[in-house]
């Protein structure tokens, strides 16, 4: 899972598994603040009502779809310590998958 290798190479310095929780949890924060600008930039470039509200639908839909796949992937690790940690990567990289799909967004409706 491409979560695993996220955590690797997150977590390089942490040196117990809090620290590791912590550095998961300040990489998604940084990651969603960054999705929730990116979303703001496209909803200010809609100009009509419908276009704003069929994106925050689609938003809406979408957080409810990564919060199902973050349980799925938690849910292996069985309640172990390392539950956050991989909760925390797994929605960082969901994350920034839907930047990507964001940021194409923008740019076809810039053109």
């Amino acid at each position: 899972m491409t979560a695993c290798l996220s955590f690797a190479l997150s977590s390089v310095h942490a040196q117990t598994q809090a620290a590791m929780n912590a550095q998961a949890r300040a990489d998604f924060a940084q990651a969603d603040a960054e999705l929730n600008r990116t979303y703001q930039a496209l909803l200010g470039k809609l100009r009509d009502a419908k276009s704003k509200q069929e994106l925050k639908q689609t938003q809406r839909a979408w957080l409810a779809s990564r919060d199902a796949k973050v349980t799925l992937a938690a849910d292996q690790a069985r309640g172990g310590s390392i539950t956050a940690t991989i909760r925390y990567e797994t929605m960082t990289e969901l994350t920034h998958e839907r930047m990507s799909d964001k940021e194409v967004e923008k740019r076809e409706r810039e053109q």
